[in-house]
């Protein structure tokens, strides 16, 4: 069995120190930046930082299964600290804010970790530091459960950026989401679900990748539009209330995009779809981790349900 406050206690140490091997690149003289095809570029820090993530999680539960982005394993000592699964105690995650019970130990059978480890890869490349995240999920029987994502950066000026971690993460049983700045806090900070105005929809969608007919598709929703990179920036927007629907306009983002934000999406009680409303799978025996419907999400899930006869169509 895999018990979640022991998954969390390992996930948000493994988050952190994803963030630090992803700044410690950042600020070496070589990212070995490559292209894996057209805008869509691998670094290093990708390859180290999915690498630590995997040995870490099968240090802890061999027999879990583990789909990550990155094909290429890092072959050179990695000097981080291992990770202990007693930083949380499962009295956090026991219960939702009503109190009812929620479960706490799950299956490893029924169970698949999906690993972005640095999600936002062409933003990394071109100096865009904000929009960078480390998504790891946690699908049971093919669907999301848990979700944690590190943001390793913050934005104090143009061009400038503090590297100051913050790791959100939380299970959708539980309807709480939580997040820490370290990974020495025992009791960590809850995130409150924030409220919208219903007559100033933000619409959170990509900045990057984006045809001129796509875009002319976004702006027919005749929302405001907060454009950025990343499937986790974006999914973190919606979390903190700067955006109120997220919509992707394609079919590139894959499993390892979506796991962890569907999960904390739903962790406010949202809804997380495609454009015509299908619903995600997450099955690590599939020949693809594609996602062929586009994305439709916000933690309101009426907002989903207003906007579904809009998208219908749009890919």
């Amino acid at each position: 069995m895999l018990k979640v406050h022991e998954f969390f206690s390992v996930a948000t140490q493994l988050a952190y120190n994803a963030a630090i091997i992803i700044n410690q690149i950042r600020l070496s003289t070589d990212i070995g930046q490559k292209w894996k095809a057209i805008d869509d570029p691998v670094t290093i820090a990708d390859i180290k930082a999915q690498t630590y993530i995997i040995q870490q999680l099968q240090k802890h539960w061999p027999q879990l299964k583990i789909v990550g982005e990155e094909s290429t394993v890092y072959d050179q000592p990695i000097d981080l600290p291992d990770t202990f699964n007693n930083l949380y105690t499962e009295d956090i995650f026991n219960k939702t804010p009503n109190n009812l019970k929620v479960r706490t130990q799950y299956e490893i059978e029924d169970l698949c970790v999906w690993v972005d480890p640095l999600d936002g890869t062409l933003d990394f490349v071109q100096g865009d530091y904000d929009c960078v995240t480390t998504l790891i999920g946690l699908s049971y029987k093919k669907q999301a459960l848990m979700g944690i994502i590190s943001q390793p950066f913050v934005k104090i000026a143009d061009k400038q950026y503090e590297f100051k971690p913050k790791i959100y993460f939380g299970h959708h049983p539980q309807r709480r989401v939580f997040y820490t700045y370290d990974t020495k806090q025992l009791i960590p900070f809850e995130l409150l679900k924030p409220s919208y105005d219903p007559s100033n929809i933000i619409l959170c969608t990509s900045k990057n990748r984006i045809t001129e007919t796509k875009q002319k598709q976004i702006q027919s929703l005749g929302c405001p539009l907060l454009q950025m990179g990343g499937s986790g920036k974006k999914s973190l927007s919606i979390l903190e209330g700067k955006g109120d629907l997220f919509l992707y306009i394609g079919v590139k983002m894959s499993k390892w995009d979506i796991s962890a934000p569907e999960a904390l999406i739903k962790a406010f009680g949202g809804r997380f779809v495609g454009l015509e409303g299908q619903t995600y799978d997450y099955n690590h025996e599939d020949k693809t981790y594609d996602n062929p419907y586009g994305l439709l999400a916000s933690i309101h899930s009426e907002l989903v349900d207003k906007f579904l006869p809009k998208t219908t169509g749009l890919l």
